[in-house]
């Protein structure tokens, strides 16, 4: 339910509100029409006694064939009254009964209405109650982050080194557990990155592709094979597993010059920064049972 059906439950009451009128005109018309008509017959109806009395001719044509237009309309009054007086009621209680029935549905859309705004404000109140609910629950939220980002920032995060990636902290009955961790990006010096790359590509030149793969010692075919996946010509050299595996090699300075030195250009080149800090929390009933993750927002 909205407010535009109650607007239209009053906008159909207002127009059977309005019909009522033209139906009490047509009665107030009609005892209008009876009142002045009884009333001329009475008029009528005195007039004859009064020329009776007065030993007057009350026949509306004379013994001569003149007409008395006087008399006469006195007896058309008198004569017609009956039949006036019938008609004039029919259209006087007609109009009472329509008067009734839209009476009655002027009572009925009320009802209605009343029905409809008394649901329409219970609804209103559910819904101003769940919004007042949601703001209030939002502030407490809102409040129990902050404070929460407050003693993370001032109890929590500095246990961890700063170069230090992961912390774990757990209470005294182990059941509980704090993880405190953190993201990290790789930046890389392209200068130094575009130096080795250059360096490389002079090893693979070195070793001669088009030469056969067979005659090549088992080191070099690791080493090529090892290189060629580390390198990304469309972003220079790949940040990952291969780099470290790579940088983690010991490169005979001898035997391979450019490698050793791209190694060394990458070593320096990768620099890890710590973007930002989290905590992951755990539980357990006892401390032999497996750690459930809990739930955070």
């Amino acid at each position: 339910m909205n407010q535009q059906t109650i607007e239209n439950e009053k906008r159909i009451l207002a127009r059977i509100t309005k019909e009522l009128e033209p139906l009490k005109k047509q009665e107030t018309e009609a005892k209008r029409l009876w009142t002045l008509g009884y009333k001329k017959y009475l008029s009528a109806v005195k007039q004859l006694n009064d020329r009776r009395k007065k030993k007057l001719t009350n026949d509306p044509e004379d013994k001569n064939g003149v007409i008395n237009k006087k008399v006469t309309k006195l007896w058309e009054t008198t004569d017609g009254w009956d039949e006036r007086s019938e008609e004039l009621t029919k259209i006087r209680d007609a109009a009472r009964a329509a008067m009734e029935a839209q009476r009655q549905k002027i009572i009925d859309q009320e009802k209605s209405l009343e029905k409809l705004l008394h649901e329409y404000q219970i609804q209103s109140q559910q819904i101003d109650g769940i919004v007042e609910k949601i703001f209030m629950l939002n502030e407490g939220v809102v409040s129990a982050l902050e404070n929460m980002d407050k003693f993370l920032s001032t109890e929590v995060y500095p246990r961890i080194h700063e170069k230090g990636t992961q912390k774990t902290i757990e209470n005294s009955s182990l059941t509980k557990r704090l993880v405190i961790m953190t993201n990290s990006i790789n930046i890389m010096d392209v200068a130094k990155v575009q130096e080795a790359k250059i360096l490389i590509d002079a090893f693979f030149e070195k070793i001669n592709p088009s030469r056969n793969v067979e005659s090549q010692s088992g080191t070099v075919k690791m080493l090529s094979n090892l290189v060629k996946e580390l390198l990304d010509v469309k972003i220079r050299v790949k940040a990952g597993p291969n780099l470290s595996k790579f940088l983690g090699m010991e490169i005979d300075e001898v035997e391979f010059p450019e490698l050793r030195q791209a190694q060394k250009l990458l070593a320096s080149a990768t620099n890890y920064s710590r973007s930002g800090l989290y905590v992951r929390l755990f539980t357990r009933p006892d401390k032999d049972s497996s750690w459930t993750p809990v739930r955070q927002s």
